[in-house]
């Protein structure tokens, strides 16, 4: 059972009265009724203005890293990815455990607005409702109400997601979902991209590359991209101009790839802030395949075991050597 924006709003106030929380980062209504945006709580008299529906595929914990330490405890929704960032951001001490409350909200897919207004042929003006229906998304369009498949609208990450409850919470709204139907190979994808030459290889990467102006959105919204300065900002060593060159681009997609890699959790955030649409989930999932491979490693699932690649064992590989 999908819970309520209502729900939310009573629970999060309780827990400001209580005095469990002293802010809270969540979701509120956005521009228009396609989308949401962060919202940020300093009291319990501004619940109302959150909300919880299939329109909130942004990962929050990015904005964890705004507290700093004594200013109180900062509560946060998470849904199964953003919470396996929030565990990551624990691994490398970005975050104090004391200092976070994790409220935990199962997520059965959220809804692309691209492929809404694809399927339904509506522009946003149009559609003022949707809601989350078990197997189905419920869209109202015009004031008339239809069901759409979920499979049709979901977001692309949301297809192979295997934690739609979060990993790791503190209390959990409502009940928590094991898996999803419709979620089959998660590297499908990598595995075709696998088999292609290194020519065709080079083509499509040199292809996708080429579109990027290096704006930084993918960077800026990662919530483990957690260096205080970037070395890609540094002026000295300059790693690359401010060309967009492709060489230069390269190398700045493939060196946040390595630098990511053990620590993402396909939250699709890289993607979904691309002005440019290029498909870096793609990129991190090779990534995470391989780490998955190498060192039987899933990022974000458990909190106590050691991250891969800042821990050493004698049974490591040492072919580069």
């Amino acid at each position: 059972m999908t819970i309520s924006s209502e729900e939310l709003q009573a629970k999060i106030k309780k827990l400001f009265e209580e005095g469990t929380i002293d802010h809270f980062i969540g979701y509120e209504a956005g521009s228009d009724s396609l989308h949401t945006t962060p919202c940020f709580l300093k009291n319990g008299e501004q619940v109302s203005r959150l909300v919880w529906n299939p329109l909130c595929p942004y990962n929050l914990s990015k904005y964890l890293l705004d507290f700093r330490e004594g200013e109180g405890r900062t509560g946060i929704l998470v849904k199964g990815c953003d919470a396996r960032s929030v565990v990551e951001l624990l691994k490398q001490n970005q975050i104090t455990r004391d200092e976070v409350f994790i409220v935990g909200i199962p997520c059965t897919g959220q809804v692309d607005p691209d492929k809404l207004l694809e399927v339904t042929g509506a522009s946003p003006a149009e559609i003022t409702g949707i809601k989350d229906e078990g197997d189905a998304f419920s869209v109202t369009v015009k004031g008339k109400t239809q069901k759409i498949d979920k499979q049709k609208l979901l977001r692309d990450k949301c297809m192979v997601c295997r934690y739609p409850t979060p990993p790791l919470y503190d209390t959990l709204l409502g009940e928590a979902v094991d898996s999803l139907p419709w979620v089959t190979d998660d590297y499908a994808l990598v595995k075709e991209q696998e088999s292609l030459s290194s020519e065709e290889k080079a083509a499509h990467w040199n292809n996708e590359f080429s579109q990027c102006i290096r704006c930084y959105a993918c960077r800026n919204i990662c919530p483990v991209c957690i260096c205080k300065e970037c070395i890609f900002d540094k002026k000295m060593p300059r790693w690359v101009t401010k060309s967009t060159a492709l060489p230069e681009n390269m190398v700045y997609h493939l060196i946040r790839a390595f630098h990511v890699a053990g620590r993402c959790v396909d939250c699709g955030e890289c993607e979904r802030a691309c002005p440019m649409n290029i498909p870096l989930r793609s990129l991190n999932k090779k990534v995470e395949k391989d780490v998955l491979d190498l060192f039987d490693y899933t990022s974000g699932v458990d909190v106590d075991q050691p991250a891969p690649l800042t821990t050493y064992q004698t049974s490591d590989l040492e072919e580069f050597l």
